[in-house]
């Protein structure tokens, strides 16, 4: 077994998940956090969940269905293919404004002007981007071992909630929540992992490297929710709001972590559009620029229960598609 291998994917898969709300604490709080001690079983089930899906992916990509149309073709009708994989390249472009936003505030904490932050990071991940599965699985190899070790820094060093209630307006409101998540992170993470999947050679490797993802995914989701959960006020990056008060160093490397993981969310969708349309046309992502005006959390809160809506009739044909292998064959 090709333990290094297996990690690289994993990490891959992590990096994927992990960006613009993400590291920020945005994501954790409005899908998690804001439930009080139910959003933990949420945590819980999104890991297994990330877990189960992502070996799926993993092994279709292995078996050769690299192509995220053709898995939809196989359970959609032509039409509602097409559409599916048009939904796909807007939620694609919608992510990458996210990240560039997200960027651009996150630098801002440098002193850098935050147009000047979003170019230099669509730059950033362009760059990484073109490069394809040596691109993603180098960059994530480095970030996301840093970004787990900062956030556990964060949450033990950080105070103790004060309590951990439900919200008894919204019973069972904390599992829609938790549905939502995994399928708006899983919307991309998928057609990454399909191409990632290349890389192993059996199922066993397959699942390791989901079950790994899906892990480390759980304990990141974990320290962060033991963070938010004692907070009185959610701003637009609460996690780095909590780092720089426990230390002005802490809150330095936070931001920097902050940055880091935004770029390895744009950096998947990067790699997704190149797979399905060359290298070549990745120079027209610079338009997103244009859309980045939008607050940061304002994107996230608005923007991402509903594509996590939409982006489960895109996921599921994981579960029935049966043809795909050997139409490649």
């Amino acid at each position: 077994m090709r333990l290094a291998v297996i990690l690289s994917v994993a990490l891959a898969y992590v990096g994927t998940v992990v960006g613009a709300g993400f590291a920020s604490g945005q994501e954790i709080w409005q899908f998690f956090s804001r439930f009080g001690s139910p959003g933990m079983m949420g945590i819980i089930i999104s890991s297994g969940v990330f877990s189960i899906v992502g070996a799926i992916a993993l092994e279709k990509g292995r078996q050769g269905i690299t192509d995220f149309g053709h898995l939809l073709s196989n359970v959609y009708s032509p039409n509602m293919a097409r559409m599916g994989e048009g939904m796909t390249d807007v939620f694609l472009l919608l992510g990458l404004i996210v990240v560039i936003a997200g960027g651009g505030s996150t630098l801002s904490n440098f002193h850098v002007n935050p147009w000047i932050g979003k170019i230099f990071t669509l730059a950033i991940i362009l760059y990484v981007g073109y490069w394809g599965v040596d691109g993603i699985t180098k960059a994530n190899g480095v970030i996301v071992p840093y970004l787990i070790l900062i956030t556990l820094l964060t949450s033990v060093l950080s105070p103790l909630p004060s309590s951990l209630a439900l919200d008894a307006r919204e019973p069972g409101a904390w599992l829609l929540s938790a549905v939502l998540y995994v399928s708006y992170n899983l919307f991309t993470a998928v057609m990454v992992l399909l191409g990632l999947g290349s890389k192993l050679h059996s199922s066993r490797e397959a699942w390791y490297a989901a079950t790994l993802g899906g892990v480390i995914l759980g304990l990141l989701l974990t320290l962060e929710h033991h963070v938010l959960v004692g907070l009185s006020h959610v701003n637009d990056l609460p996690m780095l709001t909590v780092a720089y008060r426990i230390n002005t160093h802490l809150g330095i490397f936070y931001a920097l972590s902050l940055w880091l993981a935004l770029l390895t969310t744009g950096i998947g969708i990067v790699f997704v559009l190149r797979e399905r349309y060359g290298k070549r046309y990745l120079v027209g992502l610079w338009i997103v620029l244009a859309f980045t005006q939008w607050s940061f959390q304002a994107l996230v809160k608005n923007l991402y229960p509903v594509m996590g809506s939409l982006a489960i009739m895109l996921w599921l044909p994981l579960f029935v598609s049966s043809r795909g292998a050997d139409n490649r064959h």
